[in-house]
């Protein structure tokens, strides 16, 4: 009999705690933005702001450039602070790692420049003014972005498969600001 009133017990305690009811399923979370196929270079302009924005793109990141792609830093950037001259895909997907981890509500704008593009059939070289904006995660860290970075870039891109990739990608300090390529060597 004492077994039967456990039982009674714990099955009464069961079901008024709602275990065995249906529970709403939570609703799924917005996808990051990506454009899966870059065949037009805006998708592909897209792409590189999708990825800076955005923690989860960072697995992304790389499919944006091509095999031999080659990053130059800003002369300036080069003297004044020691940076290196250039590096490659590995170094800027190190980089973009690094600095989700310290950064976060980053945003890229990207508007028109002087110079206009130079587009072909299968290359193309663009041209665009750039403002970077960043919060830092923690107090040490935000000496590295001082207000916002500006500068202009010249991404030359080339048509493999259809699809769109940066090769190389010119870094130029526009000011006495720092420039995006100052943020990537400092996250490096």
């Amino acid at each position: 009999m004492k077994k039967i009133a456990l039982m009674l017990l714990v099955l009464i305690t069961l079901t008024s705690c709602e275990i065995f009811d249906l529970r709403d399923s939570q609703p799924p979370t917005v996808e990051a933005e990506w454009n899966d196929f870059a065949t037009n270079l805006e998708l592909a302009l897209q792409n590189l702001e999708y990825a800076y924005e955005d923690s989860r793109n960072t697995i992304n990141y790389t499919r944006i450039f091509s095999p031999d792609f080659i990053f130059y830093f800003a002369p300036q950037d080069i003297t004044d602070f020691s940076t290196d001259a250039q590096w490659t895909s590995v170094q800027e997907q190190d980089m973009l790692l690094n600095l989700h981890t310290r950064y976060r509500n980053i945003k890229v704008s990207l508007g028109p420049f002087t110079t206009a593009d130079e587009i072909s059939a299968n290359e193309a070289k663009i041209y665009r003014s750039y403002m970077l904006t960043a919060e830092a995660v923690a107090a040490e860290e935000a000496d590295i972005v001082e207000g916002d970075l500006k500068g202009n870039l010249e991404l030359h891109y080339r048509r493999l498969n259809g699809y769109w990739y940066i090769y190389h990608w010119y870094d130029y300090r526009s000011g006495e600001g720092h420039s995006w390529g100052k943020l990537k060597y400092e996250n490096s």
